[in-house]
Order: C-alpha cells, then sequence, then structure tokens
C-alpha cells in the first residue's frame, strides 16, 4: 500500500537532493570566472528536462565533478572578460549536446563500458590531482602562473604570500564540513547559507578574498561576438562529451543510448537559455532515482534561490573546499580495498593517472581511452573472450543455473552478466548458480561486477551462487571479501556437481 507524501515531505527530500547538485554547480561556476546564474540556470534546465523527459526511472542531471573540472579547463585558456567567458562556456556546452547526440547514434552498443575497471579509476584519480592543482591558488588566495606541479610547488613553499584571510575562512569551511553530523550532502548548503551570514559581518571584499562574478539571465548568450579558436573549441567540446559518455557507460549500462541523448539535448538547452555544462549525477555508484513530486519541489526551490541573491556573496574559498568535499564524498573509497594484491590492475590505474597527469586532462584522456580500447582488443583476441555468446540457462525446480561460455575477463564481464541478469530477472526463484568452468580471469573488474550482480539480486532477494572456480581464483575471491557474496557461495565444483548430481538427480530439466 503505497503511502502519499506531503508537501513537506516533498520539499524535504526536494532539498536534500539539492544538496548533490547546487553546490557543485555554484563551485564549478566561480571558480571558472562565470556568474552563478549560469550555474544556477544550467541547474534548473537539468531539472527541467529530467521531469518532462527522464522517463518512469528518472535520472538526476547535474554539473558533475569531472565534466565540471573539463569545463574549468577549458575556460582556463579563455581569460578575457566575463562576457567572452561567458560565450565561450555557452559555445562549449552547445557543442558537447551536439557530440553526445552524435555519440548516441553512431558509437557501439556499451563501447567503453568494456574499459577496465582500474583504467577508469586512473582517469579519475588524474582528474582529481589535476583538479587539486587548480583549486589550491584559489584556496590559498594568490594568482597562479600556471597549473604545473612546479608552480604549485612554489606556491606552497611561500607561505608569506598567502592570502591568509583567504586560508582561514576555507579552513573554516572544511571544518565545518568535516565535522558537521550528517551523511548527506545537503550540510554543503547549509554552509554556503553560514557563509552568506558571515559576509555581513565579516566584509570579505576589503580582505582581499574575491566573489564570484554576478550578471542578469541572458538568453542565447554564444551569439555575442567572440574571437575564439573554432578547432580548439571542438576538440575541447569533444573531450568533455567523450567524459560524460564515458560516465554514462560506467553508471547507466541499461539504456544508455537513450541517456546519452538525453543529456545531449539537455545541454543544447542549457547552452540556448545561458547554462553550463551538465552531466549525469550519480551517488556511490548509484544513479539518483526521483520522484515527479521531488523534481517539482527542488524547481521550486531553485526558483526561490534565484530571486534571492545571497550567492553573490559566497567567496572562492569556500566554492572550492565545497568543490573537494563533493569529489571526495562521490567517490567509492570501498572499491579501493579490492586492489590489495592486484599489482597488474594498480599498474593499469597508476599508468592512466600519469598520462592524464602528464599530458594535461584533454590530450592524456584520450590517450588513455585509446590504449584502453588497445589492450582489451588485444586480450580479448588472446583470450577468446570477445562478448559475442551468450549464457545459457536452466531451471531446475525452484533453482537456475547460469553457464558461462567464455572466460570471464574485463572485457566481456559486464556484457555476460548483464545478459545473465535480464535472463533470470523475471524467474520466480531464490537461488541462482553462475558456473564458470570455462574460466574466470580475477581482477578488479570482475569483482566489481560481480558484487553489482550480488547485490541486484539482493535486493530481489535471491542469492548468487558462483561455482566452477579453479583453485587460484577461488582463494582469491574469498580473500577479497566481497559485499553480497560470503564464502559459502563460492565453490570449486561446477554447477552439475554441485547441484545437479547431488541435490536433483532425479529431478526434472527445463531449458
Amino acid at each position: 500500500m503505497s503511502t502519499k507524501l506531503s508537501p513537506l515531505a516533498w520539499f524535504s527530500s526536494g532539498w536534500k537532493l539539492l544538496g548533490y547538485v547546487l553546490p557543485m554547480a555554484l563551485a564549478c561556476a566561480g571558480i571558472a570566472g562565470l556568474p552563478v546564474s549560469m550555474a544556477i540556470a544550467g541547474v534548473m534546465c537539468a531539472l527541467l528536462c529530467s521531469l518532462l523527459l527522464g522517463g518512469s526511472k528518472k535520472i538526476l542531471l547535474t554539473p558533475s565533478p569531472f565534466s565540471a573540472l573539463m569545463l574549468m579547463a577549458a575556460i582556463a585558456y579563455y581569460a578575457g572578460v566575463v562576457s567572452e567567458r561567458i560565450a565561450v562556456a555557452s559555445l562549449l556546452t552547445l557543442f558537447t549536446g551536439g557530440w553526445l547526440l552524435l555519440m548516441s547514434l553512431i558509437l557501439p552498443k556499451h563501447c567503453l563500458n568494456w574499459i577496465a575497471r582500474p583504467v577508469w579509476h586512473g582517469i579519475g584519480l588524474g582528474m582529481t590531482l589535476t583538479l587539486i592543482v587548480m583549486l589550491f591558488p584559489v584556496i590559498l588566495g594568490v594568482q597562479a602562473n600556471n597549473s604545473s606541479w612546479q608552480g604549485m610547488w612554489e606556491l606552497l613553499i611561500d607561505w608569506q604570500g598567502w592570502n591568509w584571510p583567504s586560508v582561514v575562512l576555507a579552513g573554516l569551511s572544511f571544518a565545518l564540513l568535516v565535522l558537521w553530523r550528517s551523511k548527506t550532502q545537503p550540510k554543503a548548503l547549509w554552509v554556503l547559507l553560514l557563509v552568506w551570514i558571515l559576509s555581513y559581518i565579516w566584509p570579505f571584499a576589503l580582505v582581499g578574498i574575491a566573489t564570484p562574478v554576478q550578471q542578469n539571465v541572458q538568453l542565447w548568450p554564444f551569439m555575442n561576438p567572440v574571437h575564439a579558436d573554432w578547432p580548439l573549441l571542438f576538440f575541447l567540446s569533444a573531450t568533455i562529451a567523450l567524459l560524460i559518455y564515458m560516465e554514462s557507460c560506467q553508471y547507466l549500462s541499461n539504456q544508455f543510448r537513450r541517456n546519452v541523448g538525453l543529456v545531449g539535448f539537455s545541454n543544447i538547452l542549457t547552452a540556448f537559455t545561458g547554462g553550463m555544462v551538465i552531466s549525469l549525477g550519480y551517488i556511490a555508484d548509484e544513479v539518483l532515482r526521483i520522484k515527479r513530486n521531488t523534481l517539482i519541489a527542488m524547481l521550486l526551490l531553485m526558483a526561490l534561490i534565484f530571486c534571492w541573491s545571497w550567492l553573490a556573496y559566497v567567496p572562492l574559498p569556500v566554492l572550492a573546499v565545497i568543490a573537494l568535499y563533493v569529489i571526495c564524498v562521490q567517490i567509492n573509497w570501498c572499491e579501493l580495498r579490492l586492489y590489495c594484491g592486484q599489482w597488474s590492475d594498480l599498474l593499469w590505474l597508476c599508468i592512466s593517472a600519469i598520462l592524464i597527469i602528464l599530458f594535461g586532462v584533454c590530450t592524456g584522456l584520450w590517450l588513455v581511452i585509446s590504449f584502453a580500447l588497445i589492450v582489451m582488443c588485444w586480450y580479448s583476441l588472446r583470450m577468446h573472450a570477445w562478448p559475442v555468446l551468450l549464457p545459457e540457462v536452466q531451471i531446475i525446480a525452484q533453482e537456475a543455473v547460469i553457464i558461462l561460455p567464455q572466460i570471464l575477463l574485463f572485457a566481456n564481464v559486464s556484457t555476460l552478466l548483464n545478459k545473465s541478469y535480464l535472463l533470470i530477472n523475471t524467474l520466480d526463484i531464490k537461488k541462482i548458480y553462475l558456473d564458470m568452468s570455462a574460466g574466470c580471469h580475477a581482477d578488479v573488474t570482475v569483482f566489481f561486477h560481480l558484487q553489482a550482480l550480488a547485490r541486484r539480486l539482493h535486493q530481489q532477494e535471491k542469492m548468487l551462487f558462483v561455482c566452477g572456480l579453479n583453485e587460484k581464483t577461488y582463494r582469491i575471491l574469498i580473500a577479497k571479501k566481497l559485499d553480497y557474496l560470503s564464502a559459502e557461495q563460492f565453490s570449486t565444483l561446477s554447477a552439475e556437481s554441485l547441484l545437479i548430481c547431488h541435490k536433483y538427480n532425479n529431478g526434472p530439466v527445463i531449458a
């Protein structure tokens, strides 16, 4: 029996979800030297597209950390007047939407989902370190000559040149975010509110702490005349679109084409209304699924915030700390324990991060993805692990046996396990036996997708048993202590030996 939520509950849930959306958007706009109105316009367009086009299982569109980092890196090339930066940001948003629509039509299904998980984590690590390099001068209140590691080191050791009011305010914001006893990100919104109140007591402008620029909303800002480097704009927008496409493949494996197209259309609408780049919102590898009433409440709250001018008084050091906090919250730290003893996976992670750091976010991203796809093809051909064979399912009494026809490798694990889940998703069974007698390559990508499959089945009150493992893989999987997979759920026996011969030797088999 479903219960109706009161309007107060709608606004409460809308305020909580707004804590995931608004702080990052404001931080990215302020640090890139853009008006905060662009961030608010982008969020409102994203919510409107989610409300009208999100479907029954809604996704939340928002400026995510990595795609917003790309916007910041792109704006760094255009350190001109504010009006010119606004036009460049709108052009980047428009081109990004066009690239995403094109990618949703021409790229193969689940193309980038074949990339190994350590490579994806390496990309995230490299971008996070790059973002820290870009944000530290903002926190210290100094003007950075460049974003190189040598320049960062020179800024750190020159402590006499720091803007100490900026450092104190950033430290205060960090302490509030860490010590605030709440597991949800809306506390970032409360920090913004407290800093706004503090701005009337402590005049930030008098102590040299800059605040985000504030301008009126402009429709079609990309129509303003701007002398831009068009090839560079096309390359930067294609890089942002590729990163958003990667996020879609990693976190929205089902119906990802439709979701990529939705993000592309939303970016085009955002560019026309004067917003900034938006992407997919997720928390700890889970897409935000929200109701229509919650979206309406978020839109009303955004309209109220838009009419309230206090956002213009939030200084940049606070926004920089909030950006770092949001990124750290969105990192799934539990996955990092899977790398213990996985030296080859650690090598892929480090190589990916080093390429991003050495060659920059834009060029490094293309190098890492190209290299990862080449390695994936080589492994797939060498081990005959190309994801073209379908798993077989047998129903024995009230239990299901899934037989994987080929070795489980990082190149095909996502496709094989997703197809296996679709085969038994609607069946009224409680136990599923996954037979890997063909072989299983023990790496972080396999660990991650096995956990994901076990979690999805656990939510349906079903239990997954993994059998047919060789002795070495069996010991590794038990040592990893995977979520929703205890030691009793692994076996070296095949499904036939474990189940059919011993329990149901005379039972009927329905193939």
